[in-house]
């Protein structure tokens, strides 16, 4: 059986070899005309024993009965299974008006052979082949009513039983043979149905793509079952009209155009969007807020053969496209992180060049007193006759050279904080001393500027246990600020008090503030509030990136409330207790409360407030 089924097999056109389905039909075509043919040679004898010589109508029968023959060679010759079919089916036909002129038009064998007719059409799995066979049945038809309505053919004829069925047994076989045909090419087509199912699937999940099918309009017509994996939606959410209304409202003009293009064309259309694929409760109230997702989309036209589906169908099938979803929102994270950093880059050139032009500054003016003076004390032409004058320019000299060391250390101990490297030293120690000590520090300073330096210390403050040093340099720094933006005639207040489990100093004083544009940059290094490149006010702009850093390695927290005109208040809160080892290059972050015309200036006040990370100004 196996050799007879290669045999067979070889029959088959190099055309259909190709396509599995399209072999067997080829096959199961050959193998049924092939038994038919059998069956004519097996009960032709019998038959005419039964009937000794052949009527006309009989050898027309028998010649008809040979056609399978001569379908078989078209097919195997050409492939065309159409033509081949044509040619047994107008043998069929033919048989069957042979059949119904001489056995009669209503006879068992007449209606048996042309009831077959419509049966292999429809297992033919061919709409072209339904058609001809249903043309040549509803012909055959006409023709014999029209011989019953002229009383050319008879309603029945005298064949006697045994012709009768060695006419009709050849045909329930025939039968069979289709039945069986058609049952295993519809067995081979699910099972290639399943194959393609698998293979997609299995495709699917190794590119990790959504792969679905949607029409020239933009509706999805088909969406893969990976689409839960995917996108975390169920295909019936894609279906349809729902990937478009899922699309943000801007992206839905890109996606029509993109399936326009690709059913325009042969090339892939490719496109970015953002789909709905969820949402989240919203931090502002009793609703939930869209969750959307990067995704890029590739489609292509479905591009078929004419002659393998119709020109009809094909023409159907091209005006749909193939389109392959991919979640591109990691890569999108990817690609802001990068763009963040070169901004943030962007950013730190631009404070380079103005730190440049601070320091540039900073340390000119200096430079130029320690030069100047020192080459008129030591030039005896030059040198003041007057002792006075001379330790005015020595101590001009030292001021110079003392603002020079405290620009190089403030950027060391900046370096050092970024580094990791900068370490603090706890100890327990009184607050109010702290205050006072750095209050009469200040004092001269305040009193040159004509600024009134006033001191609140609340009772009971505990002992604090932190870096003293560092605590000075923080508090110091803080009042250099305030006296130098106060003008004379104002106040500047410095004081400390206990809030919970932390110690607050605060800072503040009567003089012109910051407006809302620079409290969000405050604590970067090099920043000074106002206008670039004013230099009305002498500074490096490191005082509060410093502070920033060392209340950090203290893990306590800054906030700022200023306005415009206003003044400020600056509030440091620490730890009672700062002996915690904290991360060497954390920053403190910083809580922003601007200040309007209706807002008390108060230390604790945080309406309106904003923070600044740990890590940005």
């Amino acid at each position: 059986m196996s050799q007879i089924r290669d045999r067979i097999a070889g029959w088959v056109n190099d055309s259909a070899k190709a396509d599995p389905l399209e072999a067997a039909r080829h096959f199961s075509f050959i193998v049924v005309r092939l038994a038919l043919a059998a069956m004519a040679i097996v009960f032709i004898p019998p038959f005419m024993f039964f009937r000794g010589s052949l009527a006309p109508w009989e050898t027309v029968i028998v010649v008809c009965a040979m056609t399978p023959m001569a379908s078989i060679a078209i097919l195997s010759r050409t492939g065309n299974f159409n033509l081949a079919f044509a040619v047994s089916a107008a043998g069929h036909v033919l048989g069957c008006l042979a059949c119904a002129s001489g056995a009669g038009a209503l006879s068992g064998p007449t209606l048996v052979w042309l009831a077959l007719a419509p049966m292999e059409a429809l297992v033919s799995f061919s709409l072209p082949v339904f058609a001809i066979t249903a043309a040549a049945m509803f012909a055959t038809v006409a023709l014999i009513a029209g011989g019953l309505f002229l009383g050319v053919v008879a309603t029945h004829s005298g064949l006697s039983p045994a012709a009768r069925l060695l006419m009709v047994v050849p045909a329930f076989a025939y039968a069979g043979f289709q039945t069986c045909a058609a049952v295993s090419v519809s067995a081979l087509r699910s099972r290639v149905e399943r194959l393609g199912a698998a293979r997609h699937h299995s495709l699917s999940n190794v590119m990790g793509d959504l792969i679905m099918r949607g029409d020239r309009g933009g509706a999805v017509l088909e969406a893969g079952v990976e689409s839960r994996r995917v996108l975390n939606l169920q295909g019936r959410d894609l279906t349809g009209r729902g990937f478009f209304e899922r699309l943000l409202v801007q992206d839905r003009p890109l996606y029509l155009k993109t399936v326009a293009d690709a059913c325009r064309g042969d090339a892939t259309a490719t496109c970015v969007l953002r789909l709905r694929t969820g949402s989240t409760p919203s931090h502002q109230g009793d609703f939930r807020e869209p969750v959307f997702t990067w995704i890029e989309l590739r489609a292509r036209r479905i591009a078929l053969d004419d002659d393998a589906l119709g020109r009809e169908s094909a023409a159907e099938a091209a005006a749909c496209v193939t389109m392959v979803v991919r979640d591109i929102s990691h890569d999108k994270r990817r690609e802001q992180e990068i763009e963040a950093a070169r901004a943030e880059a962007e950013r730190a050139n631009a404070w380079k060049d103005r730190f440049l032009a601070n320091m540039s500054h900073e340390l000119r003016t200096p430079l130029n007193a320690i030069i100047g003076f020192s080459e008129i004390l030591g030039n005896p032409e030059l040198m003041p006759a007057e002792a006075d004058k001379r330790l005015e320019y020595a101590g001009i000299i030292h001021g110079s050279g003392k603002h020079l060391l405290d620009v190089v250390n403030s950027v060391l101990d900046i370096s050092k904080m970024e580094a990791g490297r900068f370490s603090i030293s706890p100890e327990p120690f009184e607050i109010g001393p702290l205050v006072d000590s750095c209050s009469d520090i200040m004092s001269l300073k305040a009193e040159q500027n004509g600024v009134q330096l006033k001191r609140e210390l609340a009772e009971g403050l505990p002992e604090l246990v932190a870096d003293k040093r560092a605590c000075r340099q923080v508090l110091i720094n803080l009042l250099g600020n305030a006296l130098k933006f106060t003008p004379a005639g104002g106040v500047v207040t410095i004081g400390a008090l206990r809030d919970g489990d932390q110690i607050a100093f605060y800072v503040s004083d009567t003089g012109r503030g910051m407006s809302a544009y620079d409290l969000p940059m405050l604590g970067g290094a090099f920043f000074q509030a106002g206008v670039p490149g004013d230099r009305t006010y002498e500074g490096t702009g490191l005082g509060l990136s410093v502070v920033r850093g060392l209340v950090g390695l203290h893990g306590g927290e800054i906030s700022v409330e200023s306005g415009l005109g206003l003044g400020t208040c600056v509030t440091v809160r620490l730890p009672i207790d700062c002996g915690e080892p904290v991360d060497g290059r954390a920053s403190a972050r910083i809580i922003v409360i601007p200040r309007g015309p209706a807002q008390p200036a108060s230390a604790n006040s945080n309406s309106g407030s904003w923070e600044i990370g740990r890590q940005s100004a």
